[in-house]
Parts: C-alpha cells; structure tokens; sequence
C-alpha cells in the first residue's frame, strides 16, 4: 500500500469530519429557514459519503487518523469564533460565508472523487466512485443556488 494513497484518504478524512460538523452546525443555525432545512438533508449526504469514504479506506487498509481528525474538527469549531462585524448577534455575512465554506468543502470532496476514479487500483469502486463524485457534483449546485441566494444580505446592515 502506497504511503500516498493512506495521506490521501486520512487527509479527506479529516477533511470529512470538519466538514459535518460545519453542515450539521448551518443545518441547526442558519439565518434563513429555506437553507436550514436544504443543509439538513445535505448533512445527512455528507455523512453518507463519510461512511462512504471509511469503506473505500476499509477495502485499501487504510484506517482514519485521529491525529488528524481531531484538529480538523477543532479547526471548525475556532472558525465560527471570528467575528462578522457583530459581537452581540449573527452577521448576514456568516450566513454568505458558512455557505461559501460549505461548497469549497463539497467541491474539495468531489475533487478527491474524481482523482481516485483516476487512480489504477482495482480495489477502487468506479460505479460506487461516479455516484459519490456526482452527488457532490449535484450538492455544489445546490449550495451555489443558496449561496446566491443571499445575496441581498450584502446591502443589508
């Protein structure tokens, strides 16, 4: 086993563990209902593809790496500290940026879909692969539809 495929997948992995929370954390907190429920469903997707991701690893024997889990779950957790230039109430311009976050971490997702349909491994799943690479494909037109979306919030003060 290649020591780049097992930083690959630990890599997205932990990539993966911040990016839930951070789906689950929009879905709950969101200023607008519409994108609340719409993130939600997402977040259940996400952590479909999650568990999509360990059995790839699984079939590869490559496990996820706490060291690197547990700082990109913290990660997330200090991003929502940075303050939109309110301190007392939630900025319209957190719920542009969560959303801008959102969809930078689907389209790194299917990225590494795409690379590993690529990659000459017959343990690689391609029917399993272009499903997951094209339902990231749907969920960042989605998040780009809400995203847009919001836009009117850039003149609000």
């Amino acid at each position: 086993m290649s020591n780049v495929i097992t930083t690959y997948l630990q890599d997205h992995h932990a990539g993966s563990a911040a990016g839930l929370a951070a789906f689950r954390r929009v879905g709950e907190f969101h200023g607008d209902e519409e994108v609340r429920a719409a993130v939600s469903r997402m977040a259940d997707e996400v952590a479909q593809d999650q568990a999509a991701l360990e059995e790839i690893m699984a079939a590869l024997g490559v496990k996820p790496a706490p060291l690197k889990d547990l700082p990109a779950r913290a990660a997330e957790k200090v991003a929502r500290l940075k303050p939109n230039e309110r301190l007392n109430s939630r900025s319209p311009l957190s719920d542009i940026e969560e959303l801008e976050g959102l969809q930078a971490a689907v389209h790194v997702k299917g990225l590494g879909w795409r690379l590993l349909l690529e990659a000459p491994d017959n343990r690689l799943d391609e029917n399993t692969l272009r499903e997951l690479s094209e339902r990231a494909q749907e969920q960042e037109r989605t998040l780009d539809l809400l995203r847009l979306g919001q836009a009117h919030k850039l003149t609000r003060s």
